[in-house]
């Protein structure tokens, strides 16, 4: 790992930026690339790309039972049934590399630093580069702690309302927990619809808000005369800020931003658990007599709420 410490001018000399000052410019990036993810994940009706799918399962009633005579025994009428319904609406894509605007290393495009070994002031290379401004952010970026560090990346929670410094993604859940609504089943219904689900939780979908800084100082770079001239603002921010954004979505060398969903997994868990309950009950019988002729039973849900899966998302760089 090559972190260097960029040069800059201060009273006619040349000073090496403290760890505090290239904290300073790790931030810029990562509000840059808050602005703009190139990691990103949507929500969509279904078939959401490189991210899995969910189940949310719940009991139905068994199917209704009919006799001339007498009512259908318990044992013999049709069981609750589980329903299972997928959820696959996250949708993870990667913006193209070539609209990203990332600057190609030309042997001095980047900032210079004081090359100990060789007595010689030098320009960064890419790898100097990518060590000291951008993979120390991606590592911070997927931190499960969130944070204006963790700016542009992605949370679940249970309210499609965005809690203060986050976006909402979309008002539309990427999950939803239901059971069976036990209410809805009475035996003077019988035949009762067999599916009747009520929810228990919506989960959404948010983006975490950047913070902007203003570094305290202006790293250098050798210009087209090779004398050393100071960075324009947006030039350094537009520099490490393409870079990051560019890192996240295409780093061959272990720092691309990833989300997965699932019960386990790799990567910092984001935001609420999102669990899928079901009742436990073995069937509530119920039976009605319509006419002389006409006997009717059937098991509606009935029991207890019980966790049956717990998903959760995950960021993580690869």
């Amino acid at each position: 790992m090559a972190v260097r410490n960029p040069l800059y001018f201060s009273g006619g000399n040349l000073i090496a930026m403290s760890t505090g000052e290239i904290t300073e410019y790790r931030q810029k990036a990562q509000f840059v690339y808050s602005e703009n993810p190139t990691a990103v994940l949507t929500q969509v009706s279904s078939s959401g790309a490189l991210i899995g799918a969910m189940s949310d399962t719940r009991t139905q009633a068994g199917a209704g039972s009919q006799n001339a005579s007498a009512f259908v025994a318990e044992g013999t009428t049709a069981e609750p049934a589980t329903v299972t319904v997928s959820y696959d609406k996250i949708n993870l894509a990667y913006t193209a590399s070539g609209s990203i605007g990332h600057i190609v290393d030309t042997g001095t495009s980047y900032p210079v630093y004081f090359d100990e070994d060789t007595g010689a002031v030098r320009a960064m290379n890419l790898t100097d580069l990518l060590d000291t401004f951008i993979h120390p952010t991606i590592t911070t970026m997927i931190s499960g702690t969130e944070s204006a560090a963790t700016g542009g990346t992605y949370t679940i929670t249970a309210s499609a309302t965005a809690a203060s410094n986050f976006t909402n993604v979309s008002t539309t859940a990427i999950f939803t927990d239901t059971r069976a609504d036990t209410s809805a089943y009475s035996a003077a219904g019988i035949p009762e619809t067999l599916d009747q689900p009520a929810t228990v939780t919506n989960y959404f979908l948010h983006r975490r808000d950047g913070s902007d800084n203003t570094p305290s100082r202006i790293p250098l770079y050798i210009n087209s005369s090779n004398n050393l001239q100071e960075f324009s603002a947006g030039d350094i921010n537009d520099l490490v800020g393409n870079w990051l954004r560019f890192t996240a979505a295409h780093s061959a060398g272990g720092f691309k931003v990833s989300y997965n969903v699932g019960t386990s997994g790799n990567g910092n868990t984001r935001g609420s658990t999102m669990t899928d309950t079901k009742l436990d009950g073995a069937g509530n019988y119920q039976t009605l007599q319509v006419n002389i002729d006409d006997y009717r039973s059937q098991e509606f849900p009935n029991g207890s709420a019980q966790n049956i899966n717990a998903y959760n998302l995950r960021a993580h760089h690869s």
